[in-house]
């Protein structure tokens, strides 16, 4: 599959955000499928949480690096990597058998063993899980489990050795110079079909949105507008979806259909600067809005947990279907660029539930 530079920029990065998570759905957490709805909703739900957190709050990030704007028709195109860090308290979580109705540790008859296990960026772990028991499906059948087969619980990414612990959000965007002192700015990226590696028929798509009005308020302010800085407002929009087709088969379950995972960031912020020769410092005061969800379309047929009266298998419909509610916070951002020419490189530190590093590059023009 053949890809223009741009979309390039776009897929590098999202494959540093979808590869842990991709290959997580399409192997591991298709053995989390087989357990029962709630089961699956719940160990998703804390598995993932901190990452969609993390990348959500990230996609704020490079929006800007000065609170000038160009001139009519000026431009610049940037590129800018962002890592919300996630604290290491949240890296993990707490396994409990007791919120669970059909999942345990392997191996613990009396379901009481609880255990810490990796989140998505939690590292590897050595704890097995099994299924066992009877469920009532939500068509108020009971079926029960037949095997005491056991498997490997999903590892997460090792961030153990690295200062910031986050899923990367890189962006590349354009920003265009327009009247009265405002620019427009864009992201944009979309690929399908690309492979994932792990020797299977899964495949997955990315798509990438984002728009922005930077705009300089001192000019409409008598008594501030021929201070020596600039100021601006920037409102900006970010949506980032990712779909992965999966489809497995073996002796214990099939599974086929498409997950899907969205990330939304609305951003309100305050800018000021101040040009120094070649160095610009700047900063930001504002607010995130995000929003970020998981959602399972398909068909799973669970061969080992069968009708008590029939014996057929238990065939679950779109088994996953939820939002993150929490995640939005206030920022503070401090940061400096250099412009040599045409060239600028750029980096900051934004304080917020997730503290994020960004650094980029771009080039500008007026």
């Amino acid at each position: 599959m053949k890809l223009n530079f741009t979309k390039s920029i776009f897929i590098l990065g999202a494959l540093f955000v979808l590869s842990p998570i991709t290959k997580t759905v399409a192997q591991d957490f298709v053995n989390i499928l087989r357990a029962s709805q709630e089961d699956v909703t719940k160990y998703m739900d804390s598995y993932v949480e901190p990452a969609m957190y993390s990348f959500a709050n990230g996609m704020a990030g490079g929006w800007y690096n000065t609170a000038k704007t160009h001139k009519p028709l000026g431009f610049d195109l940037t590129f800018t990597a962002n890592v919300a860090n996630i604290p290491k308290n949240e890296r993990l979580f707490l396994f409990n058998p007791s919120d669970y109705g059909n999942l345990r540790l392997a191996g613990d008859a009396t379901s009481s063993q609880s255990a810490d296990l990796p989140t998505i960026v939690g590292g590897n772990t050595n704890e097995r899980l099994e299924l066992y028991g009877q469920y009532t499906a939500p068509d108020g059948n009971t079926y029960e489990y037949t095997s005491g087969d056991n498997f490997q619980a999903p590892d997460g990414v090792d961030v153990s050795s690295l200062p910031l612990a986050g899923v990367p959000a890189p962006t590349l965007q354009l920003g265009l110079g327009l009247i009265k002192n405002t620019d427009l700015k864009i992201r944009y990226g979309r690929a399908k079909g690309l492979e994932l590696d792990d020797n299977t028929n899964n495949k997955y798509g990315v798509d990438i949105f984002g728009i922005a009005l930077m705009h300089d308020f001192k000019q409409w302010i008598p008594g501030i507008k021929h201070l020596p800085l600039d100021m601006a407002i920037l409102v900006g929009f970010s949506r980032f979806k990712t779909t992965i087709d999966f489809d497995e088969s073996n002796v214990s379950f099939d599974a086929e259909g498409r997950a899907t995972l969205a990330a939304n960031n609305t951003s309100i912020q305050a800018l000021v600067s101040k040009k120094l020769s070649i160095l610009t410092l700047y900063g930001g005061l504002g607010y995130n809005i995000v929003s970020s969800g998981i959602k399972v379309d398909g068909t799973i047929v669970n061969y080992e947990l069968t009708d008590i009266n029939t014996g057929d298998p238990y065939v679950v419909e779109d088994p996953v279907d939820f939002t993150y509610s929490g995640g939005s916070t206030f920022r503070g951002t401090l940061g400096m660029r250099l412009k040599l020419a045409f060239l600028t490189l750029h980096s900051d530190y934004t304080f917020q539930q997730y503290n994020m590093l960004s650094v980029g590059l771009g080039i500008t023009f007026r």
